[in-house]
């Protein structure tokens, strides 16, 4: 990742050494010695900063002093270490180099002499589960800045689109959630959202597979598969866990999952871990790739041919507008947080299930969802994200992205690669520091 050469500059000032032969009694003559001249000073940036501090409200960081390449992301206030310093086209000042292939403006910095200091971004508070809590607005509303100190309006909103909450505000006596980006909604057009708890599976060396999980609201536990009348044994609720010991019939579409000695459930209120197609091509040993199994609604972390993690999903509903288009692609950015919507888009028209082949034209369908947290793109705009507006896990719902729990998103987001370096707010991959494959079937 991180090279191990740094930016040196040495200037060798001429030495000049004048000869003068005086003359200083008969027969005999002195050699005397010019002292030599003081050294040139070096240029400002040949003496490195400790660390630099980002000024800039978002300032981008590029691959190298001469590509306009991106590299990432970083915001105001982040301290970031420097390696080595070089002029380039593009700045005025000089480009400091704060990581591997990762060049930032000197305009867009103060130099420092304090250690760099920043902590992997988006930063959650303890013992909570997202960066900030969430609400959702439930009438029209509008979201105002304070430039100025006036509110100017930003755009309007409507019920359902969704923010993070950073605070609670009051302005002439009127109350303003904060948002996670710094504008402001009347706190009475919003409610406060409640985000999953959810979790998926850490897999050690030897783990028992195939893992599955309780999709239905619950499900109950019966002594037997085959005879019409079996005995219920227990009621479990949704998300409950369970090792796949076996299926009934063992061939063909299971109707019914073993879960234990004398103990099944129905298949159709279950999700399971299936073997993956086929490995990425050319995997290295060790090598992390995703797996991502639309069917079944599961998502497995792997390292070479071992499953590491595996957990539900969401992904995109059926339909070639919103569905999650299969291959194998890499992640090519990683975003701290960002905002999802189609409201600068054509509206576009739902494909959900209560319209299809009724002749009946669907309702337009516009979402706006700020501030969505961990979020990895791996096919242009689809993208692994963890979902606060929903815990439908295990089904399809999305409109062509992969929902993850907040807890399993935030172990994805740090486990994959690009790793995203202390303080960025994007990282986005290069050739020599390329993204985790993705593979969608």
């Amino acid at each position: 990742m991180t090279g191990n050469k740094f930016f040196t500059l040495a200037l060798i000032g001429a030495a000049s050494i004048v000869f003068w032969a005086l003359v200083a009694g008969p027969g005999r003559a002195q050699l005397k010695v010019e002292p030599l001249p003081e050294p040139k000073a070096a240029p400002a940036w040949n003496a490195l900063p400790k660390s630099v501090v980002v000024k800039a409200r978002e300032a981008i960081i590029r691959v190298s002093p001469q590509s306009n390449q991106r590299r990432g992301v970083v915001h105001r206030g982040v301290r970031l270490p420097v390696y080595e310093a070089a002029p380039g086209p593009g700045c005025m000042g000089l480009w400091y180099r704060v990581y591997g292939e990762a060049w930032i403006c000197a305009r867009d910095v103060d130099p420092s002499s304090e250690p760099p200091s920043a902590e992997v971004l988006p930063i959650v508070p303890p013992n909570e589960l997202t960066p900030w809590p969430y609400g959702f607005v439930y009438q029209d509303a509008v979201e105002y800045d304070r430039g100025g100190g006036e509110m100017n309006e930003v755009r309007e909103l409507r019920p359902g689109f969704g923010v993070g909450i950073a605070g609670v505000r009051t302005f002439d006596g009127v109350k303003y959630i904060e948002t996670a980006e710094g504008n402001y909604i009347e706190a009475a057009s919003v409610k406060w959202g409640r985000v999953s708890d959810f979790a998926g599976v850490a897999l050690g060396p030897g783990a028992a597979w195939p893992v599955g999980w309780v999709v239905s609201p619950y499900t109950w536990v019966v002594d037997q598969p085959e005879a019409k009348t079996k005995v219920r044994i227990e009621k479990l609720p949704r998300f409950t866990n369970f090792i796949v010991q076996g299926f009934y019939p063992e061939n063909g579409k299971p109707l019914f999952l073993k879960i234990g000695e004398a103990r099944w459930i129905p298949a159709a209120d279950a999700r399971w871990t299936t073997t993956p197609a086929e490995m990425p091509k050319d995997p290295k040993p060790g090598d992390k790739w995703i797996d991502v199994d639309t069917r079944q609604q599961v998502i497995a972390a792997y390292e070479g041919d071992k499953p590491v993690y595996v957990t539900l999903i969401t992904s995109g509903r059926y339909g070639k507008e919103s569905e999650t288009p299969a291959g194998q692609y890499n992640i090519w950015v990683k975003v701290a947080a960002i905002a999802m919507d189609n409201t600068d888009e054509q509206q576009e028209m739902s494909l959900t299930a209560p319209d299809a082949g009724t002749g009946v034209p669907a309702e337009p369908h516009l979402y706006s969802l700020h501030d969505v947290p961990w979020t990895m793109f791996f096919l242009e705009n689809f993208a692994i994200h963890g979902a606060y507006w929903h815990n439908r896990f295990g089904f399809r719902r999305s409109h062509g992205c992969v929902n993850l729990s907040p807890k399993d998103s935030r172990w994805f987001y740090r486990w994959a690669k690009p790793d995203v370096p202390p303080g960025w707010w994007a990282v986005q991959s290069t050739p020599n520091d390329p993204g985790t494959i993705v593979k969608v079937r």
